[in-house]
């Protein structure tokens, strides 16, 4: 019974109003969050992590815009299905995204992974516009490649 009544309470907590949204601004998650924890540069893409509830947050920013935001649990272990879908429903305009696949959704305007990156499980929601500009990039790089042939 202590069980129910600690997983109920921990999922109040994580109310979607509370969560950082794709589309926000760094203010607005400073004010969600407290001030971020550590500023990482990875693959050349900045992020920002943040932690609350026993969760991290890794999330970039884009023309002052949140595009892509990571969640994962301090402890490493593996969301549950209320926590995932307390996630895509505060990234999603308070709908849950529809499952294309296992572990792969698709909203509006924006798409979601969950998956395990080394030994940390992880919820990867990205805007389109992270995705296409992640696109635009690479092609224009293999292009540069292939000139001269």
């Amino acid at each position: 019974m202590k069980t129910v009544f600690a997983s109920a309470a921990f999922l109040i907590g994580l109310a979607v109003p509370s969560l950082a949204r794709i589309g926000e601004t760094m203010d607005e998650a400073v004010k969600r969050y407290g001030a971020f924890v550590r500023h990482e540069k990875i693959r050349g893409e900045e992020f920002y992590l943040f932690e609350k509830n026993g969760f991290h947050v890794l999330a970039h920013f884009h023309n002052g815009k949140m595009d892509r935001i990571v969640y994962s649990s301090e402890s490493r272990r593996k969301l549950t299905h209320e926590e995932i879908d307390t996630f895509l429903k505060a990234n999603n305009g308070g709908r849950l995204m529809n499952e294309d696949l296992p572990y792969l959704w698709v909203g509006k305007e924006r798409s979601a992974t969950y998956s395990k990156w080394g030994d940390a499980w992880r919820l990867d929601i990205k805007a389109r516009t992270f995705g296409h500009r992640t696109i635009v990039a690479t092609k224009a790089t293999e292009k540069a490649k292939l000139e001269g042939f």
